[in-house]
């Protein structure tokens, strides 16, 4: 009888495993196909019949962790206040179900998370072989592009309520920290630039101060993250909008900026709180890759340590003239270009004699300079290392998820963009079908438990492995399906 599951060697691990595993996910399905259907009848038996008028049930089905769940919800008429007639499910309405192409929240932050690491089509093998779902790479492709659209509307609102100054978080801090540099990524069809084959896609993080998780380890408190191939003034504005949807921006006394200068990260510096820093990585990458004399490149570093600007620059100038290399002499100068157009930035904020205020207990206000980090984990090594080329919204909608898993928060942005709620009055009904203890051995109609009148795999394909699973829990209660 269990042919499937055996070898010559013996009983087959392996395979009993995974079939238990379906079964378990097909029970699971039959439960939340009950619990539904339980919660509609509810609502049909409790709903003003003055107000929706019955006409019919319709089939559906839901995308989940353990499955396709199928299920009959009533459909109503009613009347707009124009007057229009409407069909609604209450069911819908009332859970505020609002899923990802059919594909619920939890199995969408399983694929989000799959594919901040892995391509579409690994995405897609991983979780039909983690879950009781099955899906293919353009399923998986399609909830990415979903899920990051309604990213995309959320900072389109943000920064609309910040533009008209109603954006107003709730971490109320004297001092934010501002970091930014961008990415090149390979792109693909009409976004492809006339020249090359990349384009830059900018991303930006703030957070307020850093925590100690363990000896020389810190975090970065309160951390926001965006990205986008906007315009400078549009990308700024984007930022703001993430900025003051966590922080209460008028209680922020001082901003630190770190960058490596480019035109669309000083785009930023709108308010004379603002302070520049030119980002530590850079300006050494910088020195040691136009400064070829070992003598002349420590002369700088001494220079710059003892905040020696202008003798700095008039330093610069002076080699770069005295070079007879012409490529030598074209990096000294382009050095040297490179550090008087970022002046402002070459001392670090802590040695400007800025008033820094004083950091609340457990908060430290250590060097900048952790961008090349969320550079590598938010967008570099998922877009830029795996040879893949992309459309400006296709990089758009994952880097967005790639940022919201770099700042900790994907799985609780992906289940508040689903808005999906249970309403208090079900949750003792919800509860006795998810309760072994006190499901029966009848319900309604005489339906033997699962719901639907029928034991788990009737009218689908069933092996013998199957037929064994349910010769032992034919006519049993969940309450005696324990493992013993």
């Amino acid at each position: 009888m269990m042919e499937t599951m055996l070898s010559k060697k013996g009983l087959n691990f392996n395979a009993l495993e995974k079939e238990i595993f379906k079964i378990g996910c097909e029970v699971a399905a039959a439960l939340m196909t009950q619990a539904l259907t339980q919660m509609d009848k509810h609502l049909e038996k409790n709903r003003d019949r003055k107000i929706y008028r019955h006409k019919g049930t319709r089939t559906t089905t839901l995308k989940t962790l353990m499955g396709e769940v199928i299920y009959d919800r009533v459909v109503y008429e009613t009347k707009l206040e124009s007057g229009e007639k409407a069909y609604i499910y209450l069911l819908d309405q009332m859970l505020e179900l609002d899923t990802f192409g059919k594909v619920t929240a939890n199995l969408a932050s399983r694929i989000a998370e799959s594919i901040s690491v892995c391509s579409y089509r690994e995405t897609a093998s991983n979780v039909s072989s983690m879950t009781g779902q099955s899906i293919s790479h353009g399923g998986a492709w399609n909830v990415i592009q979903d899920l990051g659209e309604k990213l995309s509307d959320l900072e389109k609102t943000d920064a609309q309520l910040a533009k008209e100054d109603q954006g107003r978080g709730e971490v109320v801090t004297p001092i934010l920290f501002e970091e930014a540099d961008g990415v090149w990524i390979n792109m693909q069809g009409e976004d492809r630039p006339k020249k090359g084959r990349k384009c830059e896609m900018k991303m930006a993080a703030a957070y307020d101060g850093w925590e100690s998780n363990g000896k020389s380890r810190y975090t970065l408190r309160n951390k926001i993250v965006v990205c986008g191939f906007e315009e400078s003034k549009d990308f700024q504005r984007k930022k703001e909008g993430a900025i003051a949807s966590v922080f209460d921006t008028d209680e922020v006394e001082i901003r630190i900026l770190n960058g490596d200068g480019g035109g669309w990260i000083k785009g930023g510096l709108v308010d004379a709180n603002v302070h520049f820093q030119l980002d530590p990585f850079h300006k050494n990458r910088e020195i040691i890759r136009k400064v070829k004399d070992k003598n002349q490149r420590e002369t700088v570093m001494r220079l710059l340590s003892e905040k020696r600007v202008d003798d700095l620059l008039l330093y610069l100038r002076g080699i770069s003239e005295l070079a007879e290399d012409e490529k030598e002499k074209k990096k000294l100068t382009e050095l040297c270009e490179y550090f008087r157009n970022n002046k402002e930035g070459l001392i670090p904020y802590q040695e400007r004699g800025l008033k820094i205020p004083v950091p609340p207990e457990g908060v430290e206000y250590r060097n900048l300079g952790t961008m090349e980090h969320h550079v590598c984990d938010g967008a570099a090594k998922r877009m830029k290392h795996q040879k893949a080329s992309w459309t400006k919204e296709g990089a758009g909608n994952l880097g967005r998820i790639l940022c919201k898993k770099v700042c900790g928060n994907l799985g609780k942005t992906v289940t508040s963009l689903s808005k999906t709620v249970l309403p208090e009055r079900y949750t003792e009904s919800i509860e006795r079908v998810l309760s072994s203890a006190k499901s029966p051995l009848k319900d309604g109609k005489g339906y033997l438990y699962p719901s639907r009148g029928s034991d788990p795999f009737i009218g689908s394909f069933v092996t013998n492995g199957r037929k064994a699973i349910l010769g032992l829990i034919s006519d049993r209660k969940a309450s005696d399906l324990i493992y013993r």
